[in-house]
């Protein structure tokens, strides 16, 4: 057995993702090759002849992500394909999964995340290849197999994919601890066992379909749900040298996060949609008026008009705003430029530039610093800004008339706290827990009237962590809300 190194190939287009993704892989002892397009990474694969593990980045020019996977599923039909991917290709990513990809890692990522992804990828690697070497030794039952290779097995039974085994008298020989979770009416039953313990029609009925190919291999992929989760299910069958099928193997890999991921982008087009349309025809029913000069002209009754059409203007405006924002933030397009920044003074400007806006709704904007510490912290000031604005503006927004909004801003030992607390609807438990997710809106009698896309608070907590600070927030129905944020002091 060589000693040399896993060498893994990191193709992706962006200069800071290939040295990023290379330098951690070198520190745990692996040989790392870096491609810039697909067409060159091809070469790279081709040239070295070992390489155990590709990062593919599906946004690519020459030779994109998919065909490259393709073409490197051709030259070794072993090798770990891992997508590297924002979420605006999530639904791709899917795709890339279904042709072939061991999984995905979403940008941004932790090292962690990245060397788990590539450990589990070899581990799958090393599982097949030596499935494959038994297969060619032995031509014997998948049950002979299953009670003499307790090695496999055991790597079987590490794997975070559920793995089921079945020979070909339709019984199950091998269920590793993944399908034990995902499958509790087979976890405690002694082996082996008739399929049709499986309660999920589905899976019975993808192993059957598999085991039903005698000759030609026959694959099968479906998407299974299983308890409150999707999984992916392949199922393939295992012929010996002779072409005579000893059974199927069905491996099932959770892609819960994929799926509801894919249904949240399509949640937040229908309702980025409703939101642009509703003020786009006001600001159009307005000019129209005013344009065609029906009911006469009246200076006072045009201005009041106009100021409408700017109100619109200004909250299409907004979502742009946070749907940019919030897009380099994922993709890690997004840079902050730190510089010594007075917390105080920011929360100041903020609230001086509501003021107007809760007078007009009748809301008490209050400001309080409390002791005469310093709060200066090493910010980016603009994202300060934007977070203290979101926290302000969902305060009025939630808040009725004759309430309260009260901000506060002192020093907790090393950290700058600033609290904004209102009198306002208040959430329940599950919206609380819910209220940092990307698009998450609540939905009840009072939220339907007030504008918004779901950004402004996943948009707060991702700027408040990237100054390595943290939001939480504390609130009951019709008690109102107290939002917190800490962030580290800085010189």
């Amino acid at each position: 057995m060589s000693d040399a190194p896993v060498r893994i190939l990191v193709a992706d287009d962006e200069p800071g993702m290939r040295e990023g993704c290379r330098k951690i892989l070198v520190a745990e002892g692996y040989a790392v090759e870096t491609a810039a397009d697909g067409v060159e990474a091809l070469e790279v694969f081709e040239r070295h002849g070992d390489i155990s593990v590709v990062l593919v980045d599906l946004k690519m020019p020459r030779l994109g992500g998919m065909e490259l996977i393709e073409a490197v599923r051709q030259r070794d039909p072993d090798v770990v394909l891992l997508v590297i991917t924002a979420y605006a290709a999530i639904n791709t990513a899917v795709e890339a999964t279904k042709r072939g990809a061991f999984g995905y890692i979403p940008k941004p990522f932790l090292p962690d995340e990245l060397l788990l992804r590539v450990r589990n990828g070899l581990e799958m690697r090393a599982l097949t290849i030596e499935a494959r070497r038994l297969r060619e030794e032995r031509e014997r039952r998948l049950l002979e197999v299953a009670a003499e290779r307790t090695q496999s097995r055991t790597i079987i039974d590490c794997m975070t994919d559920g793995v089921l085994v079945v020979n070909r008298d339709r019984q199950i020989v091998l269920r590793n601890a993944a399908a034990r979770r995902l499958m509790p009416e087979i976890a405690g039953i002694p082996l082996p066992a008739e399929l049709e313990t499986i309660e999920s029609a589905e899976v019975r009925a993808i192993i059957d379909e598999t085991l039903a190919a005698r000759t030609e291999p026959q694959i099968a992929i479906r998407e299974i749900p299983l308890g409150s989760g999707t999984y992916m299910v392949n199922a393939s069958p295992v012929l010996g040298s002779s072409g005579e099928s000893y059974g199927a193997v069905a491996v099932l890999r959770d892609i819960t996060a994929l799926t509801k991921l894919a249904a949240a982008k399509s949640m937040f087009v229908s309702m980025v949609a409703h939101e642009v349309k509703s003020p786009l025809a006001a600001i159009e029913s307005y000019l129209n008026l005013l344009l065609s000069g029906t009911g006469g002209h009246d200076p006072e009754r045009d201005r009041r008009m106009l100021e409408r059409c700017m109100v619109r203007a200004k909250t299409l405006r907004t979502m742009v705003s946070e749907l940019i924002s919030l897009v380099a933030v994922e993709t890690g397009k997004f840079s902050l430029k730190r510089s010594p920044l007075d917390v105080g003074a920011v929360v100041a400007e903020v609230v001086d530039a509501y003021k107007d806006r809760a007078a007009e709704k009748n809301i008490q904007l209050t400001l309080a610093t409390l002791g005469s510490a310093q709060t200066k912290v090493l910010a980016d000031r603009e994202a300060i800004r934007s977070v203290f604005n979101n926290l302000v503006d969902n305060a009025l927004k939630y808040t009725p008339a004759g309430g309260q909004v009260r901000v506060a801003v002192s020093l907790e030992q090393l950290s700058v706290c600033v609290s904004v607390r209102d009198t306002g609807i208040g959430m329940s438990p599950e919206e609380r827990s819910r209220v940092f997710d990307d698009f998450y809106r609540a939905k009840n009698e009072f939220t339907a009237n007030v504008p918004g896309t779901g950004l402004g608070l996943s948009l707060v907590k991702k700027f408040v962590e990237l100054h390595q600070g943290t939001v939480t927030v504390q609130s009951e129905p019709g008690q109102g809300s107290e939002f917190t944020v800490r962030l580290p002091v800085g010189e």
